[in-house]
């Protein structure tokens, strides 16, 4: 099996959940009136639940949609058993490793100011939950990869560098 390495902002809309995904071993997303998408739906129904939902928010004209669709198809069916995910966050980068399927945790999954965070993977964080390393100290190509702004991600063309890193610091295979 392939392991890839992946990046998920720890800010499901808007609110600094690193401290949750730490407590609970947890990786999230936002985008809670999609609902439940354990059936590992495809892109098009993908695209047809967050138009239901967010219609008024997205602007298909600006690629919105595309974007959305992106992040939850990368969440919830392309993110595998095994691959690592980085967590940026204040300078700082966590690395975990994906410990579960998709799970959809309908208590967190409300709108509002406190908004749902209710698409979860839970991850074994690396170095004892704390930083791996701070954002300077890693490969320009990771650095350059991390600078994305979407919230989930892979960054297939820096993992030769960041691979490199995380078995020198955790042993990892």
């Amino acid at each position: 099996m392939i392991k890839k390495l992946w990046v998920v902002r720890p800010e499901p809309n808007f609110v600094n959940r690193l401290p949750m995904f730490l407590e609970k071993d947890i990786v999230a997303i936002g985008w809670p009136a999609v609902g439940d998408l354990s059936q590992g739906q495809n892109r098009d129904f993908l695209a047809y639940r967050l138009c239901q939902a967010y219609r008024h928010y997205l602007d298909t004209k600006k690629d919105d949609l595309a974007m959305a669709v992106g992040v939850l198809d990368r969440f919830v069916n392309q993110i595998k058993l095994g691959d690592y995910v980085l967590i940026p966050q204040n300078g700082d980068v966590f690395v975990s490793e994906v410990t579960g399927n998709y799970s959809f945790q309908p208590e967190l999954g409300h709108d509002g100011p406190e908004a749902g965070y209710p698409h979860w993977r839970k991850v074994r964080f690396l170095k004892n939950k704390q930083p791996f390393s701070h954002i300077r100290n890693l490969p320009l190509g990771v650095r350059r990869a991390i600078d994305c702004h979407l919230s989930v991600f892979s960054i297939h063309a820096a993992a030769v560098a960041m691979w490199s890193l995380i078995k020198q610091n955790s042993g990892a295979p």
